[in-house]
């Protein structure tokens, strides 16, 4: 056979090397859109949620500053133990999610080491505005018109303690009442004695010296702040009261 018949039975079409080409060519194209479509980092998620996942890994905590060759950036800079973001985004404060690790962090502790007063109804833990509140029934730590502690109480109140020389928070002790007026020889009002009750805790829980005196502070309302109604023997009940709250850190 001549050269010129080889050339007029050669396959029509592009080169078989091309077809190769082309696959890879295309799959660099897709790598490349990957690459670019993960180079968009939501940096407020990002800063949201890296110091709650390093402290999960038990890892130093990020502390966010303006990069010095970039202003306008910010960079995170983890050679400090304990720092956090200071410039905290308008709208969503980096400030509420540390305090929510932190919540729940003295709440689990709160529920474990005074399990069996709360089952038995002697102390409520309750969360409000900020702050974690541990709420006893009035009868369960002093007598109809006393300001002295039950035998009870004691015990429970020695637990708390223990519990709170763990926490780093202000600790606020307010004694309630319903809104019976009292006069005696003792307590002139309800003033007098819902004061008189909150000293009382206050007095208890520095017996140890575990927690410092500057972190507490006590407060009698009197009837001010009822959480039921008075009309009732049942909600006059409810509303005598000593509520010791806890605030909440941020870990700053």
């Amino acid at each position: 056979m001549s050269g010129e018949e080889k050339v007029l039975n050669r396959p029509a079409g592009a080169p078989v090397w091309l077809v190769t080409f082309a696959d890879l060519m295309a799959l660099l194209f897709a790598l490349f859109v990957l690459i670019l479509s993960f180079s968009d980092v939501d940096s407020d998620s990002f800063k949201r949620n890296a110091g709650p996942m390093a402290e999960a890994f038990n890892q130093p905590k990020p502390d966010f500053t303006l990069s010095p060759d970039s202003p306008q950036q910010p960079a995170a800079n983890f050679s400090q133990p304990r720092g956090f973001l200071l410039d905290e985004p308008v709208g969503q404060p980096l400030t509420d999610v540390r305090q929510d690790v932190e919540r729940e962090k003295l709440v689990n502790v709160i529920r474990v080491s005074l399990s069996e007063e709360i089952a038995n109804k002697l102390i409520e833990l309750d969360i409000r505005d900020g702050f974690i509140i541990l709420r006893f029934p009035g009868e369960t730590l002093f007598a109809p018109a006393s300001a002295d502690l039950t035998r009870e109480a004691a015990p429970a109140l020695m637990k708390v303690a223990k519990v709170l020389s763990q926490t780093a928070g202000n600790i606020f002790v307010s004694g309630h009442t319903d809104n019976q007026p009292i006069s005696t020889a003792r307590y002139r009002s309800n003033w007098d004695l819902s004061s008189a009750r909150a000293v009382t805790v206050v007095h208890r829980l520095l017996d140890d010296q575990a927690i410092k005196s500057s972190r507490v502070s006590a407060v009698g309302l009197a009837d001010t702040q009822p959480l039921s109604d008075n009309a009732t023997p049942e909600g006059r009940a409810v509303n005598r009261r000593v509520e010791i709250k806890v605030e909440i850190p941020t870990g700053n």
